[in-house]
């Protein structure tokens, strides 16, 4: 009997034209990934937070999901995208170099990463060649960040920490002038948790990087069930949700 149900499956995939293939395919379990970035995805008492965490599993609630999501270290989330079947992971820029790479969601959201130098540094920061000429700049050991600096020539990056409490405490502690991790929401947030005031560090007016921010799939996903998702984005959307959640952070 189940032999005959597979065989039946199969017939149906082909003179469907892959239909119920598809069909399949969309009830199939999905790994759902994200990373320490805060305000976005975060933990907090052992339990995931963050305005995207939240918009996914409103997105998982629209299309009747119940998969948990499990927060890595963003190297090691960004090899299970890279290297396991139908992986969603959030929030992601979305970049030129990574547009091929994955499959796109959204915008879920936009953002920009920005230098920051503590409000009594007197060095003047305007451009990208300035912020290569101070002597250290503290970043994250690996990522988008990272990899732009790199990419932009920079040569004296302190490139050691794992997450943002690191790199912008090597800046407060003095052991490098400028700092790089976060968007401003993000360094804001990370204020608060340290229990300083906002201005305890200061943002400078150069930019990195600019981008929307997306949920990525692992290219495996048919075409037609990231429309589906992406169709549950735009309802969520059009109810207000994201922008409640957005509204939440001020």
């Amino acid at each position: 009997m189940v032999r005959r149900r597979v065989w039946v499956w199969l017939w149906l995939a082909v003179v469907s034209g892959g239909r119920a293939l598809g069909a399949w395919a969309a009830d199939a379990p999905i790994q759902f990934i994200t990373e320490e970035w805060p305000p976005y995805n975060y933990q907090e008492d052992g339990r995931l937070n963050g305005v995207s965490v939240r918009l996914v599993q409103a997105l998982q609630a629209e299309l009747g999901r119940h998969e948990p999501i499990r927060l890595y270290p963003s190297m090691r989330a960004k090899r299970i995208l890279e290297s396991q079947p139908r992986t969603l992971m959030f929030s992601m820029f979305r970049t030129a170099e990574r547009e091929s790479k994955y499959k796109w969601i959204g915008p879920i959201g936009r953002d920009a990463i920005y230098f920051y130098q503590r409000p009594d540094s007197p060095l003047q920061i305007h451009s990208l060649d300035d912020a290569k000429a101070v002597p250290v700049v503290a970043c994250r050991q690996a990522g988008l960040v990272y990899d732009t600096l790199v990419a932009a020539g920079f040569s004296n990056l302190e490139a050691s920490a794992y997450n943002s409490k690191q790199v912008y405490g090597k800046l407060l502690l003095g052991r490098a002038d400028l700092a790089i991790s976060d968007s401003p929401q993000g360094v804001r947030y990370l204020l608060r948790q340290l229990n300083l005031p906002a201005d305890a560090l200061q943002q400078t007016p150069v930019q990195l990087l600019a981008s929307d921010l997306y949920i990525a799939a692992s290219p495996d996903f048919p075409d037609e069930e990231i429309a589906r998702w992406q169709a549950a984005l735009e309802r969520i959307k059009a109810q207000g949700v994201l922008e409640r959640l957005y509204q939440e952070l001020d």
